[in-house]
């Protein structure tokens, strides 16, 4: 048995999965795609930011993230703090776990930070904030989780290409802009909609993606959310789905769309967990109803699905032709 083998033995299924798809990965882009599954559907969080050290180890630099906005990030980035100090010393921090002395003003939601590293070499830090609502804190999992990343992530560090200012960083809660012609990454918690060709792309666990096709105008848009309904008292979100999908149909009935001429699809909703303590339903299945119940109370009908299992999906939407492109992630 190879080491790596051994490897992937000694973990739990669901980091044995992930740390299967890294090693897997041979693009930056397929690196933080699963650095975006990893985050957002395994370990429940919902702001999050992917920095790398410059080679003379003086800055950082924004790579990718999600939920946190352009003012933040840009903060986060002097050396100094808690993300300082993991840049330069190596050292992972969490929150409860390990020292916060010497957070800045702007660390004061920061759940755990880790380096990513390449043998001795640090190439940046992954920070993670606020943690999705039914999140208490990290779980022993979620540890093996970030640290698997921190010594087999590098890869998204590798091209120019994967680097996006933070002025591009788009936060939950606000919809994604056409891609014009381009493939676009669509975050958990994202909307996208457009009235010309464009490909979205996404990674889904538990969520749900709902794409709508106008068939009459040919255009559409995708949204892709985590939980099923917002809590009382939450500030309204996309990352709910009883706010996204309605969300989906008014941004493209404000690009001329008419109800009666959309398609709908719905992809992901996978379980990946146990029942949940009040419904007694995975959250995969909760979010799939909530989709389900949402679109025949719409009228809008729902012509192609691909939800439950498992295992993730990586989604391809083409709003030209409401073609959708699946591909199956599984961890063995």
């Amino acid at each position: 048995m190879s080491t790596a083998t051994k490897k992937v033995a000694s973990l739990r299924p669901r980091a044995a999965a992930a740390l299967q798809r890294l090693t897997a990965c041979t693009q930056p882009s397929q690196a933080l795609e699963v650095l975006g599954e990893i985050v957002s559907q395994l370990i429940g969080c919902e702001e999050y930011a992917l920095l790398a050290l410059d080679p003379v180890g003086r800055s950082l630099s924004h790579v990718t993230s999600m939920g946190l906005p352009r003012e933040h990030l840009q903060n986060l980035l002097p050396l100094r703090g808690i993300l300082g100090q993991v840049a330069l010393g190596g050292v992972p921090h969490f929150r409860g776990r390990t020292s916060a002395a010497g957070a800045s003003a702007h660390e004061a939601g920061l759940t755990a930070c880790v380096p990513i590293r390449r043998g001795e070499r640090i190439h940046g830090v992954l920070a993670l904030f606020r943690l999705l609502p039914q999140k208490w804190g990290l779980e022993e999992e979620d540890l093996e989780l970030l640290t698997l990343f921190s010594e087999n992530g590098v890869l998204a560090f590798s091209a120019e290409e994967a680097v996006l200012p933070p002025e591009q960083a788009v936060a939950p809660g606000s919809s994604v802009p056409s891609a014009g012609g381009r493939t676009l990454y669509l975050h958990p918690g994202d909307i996208f909609v457009s009235g010309t060709s464009a490909e979205v792309t996404t990674v889904l666990g538990s969520s749900i993606a709902v794409s709508l096709w106008d068939a009459h105008l040919r255009r559409g848009g995708l949204s892709h959310f985590l939980l099923p309904k917002a809590p009382a008292l939450q500030v309204p979100s996309i990352r709910y789905g009883d706010l996204a999908i309605p969300s989906l149909v008014d941004q493209l009935s404000r690009l001329g769309s008419q109800r009666q001429h959309l398609q709908a699809g719905m992809f992901g909703g996978a379980i990946l967990e146990g029942p949940g303590p009040e419904t007694g339903a995975s959250l995969g299945h909760r979010n799939t109803q909530l989709a389900r119940t949402l679109l025949r109370e719409l009228d809008i009908p729902l012509v192609a699905e691909d939800v439950g299992g498992a295992f993730g999906r990586k989604l391809r939407f083409r709003t030209e032709d409401g073609t959708v492109l699946l591909k199956t992630l599984r961890g063995g």
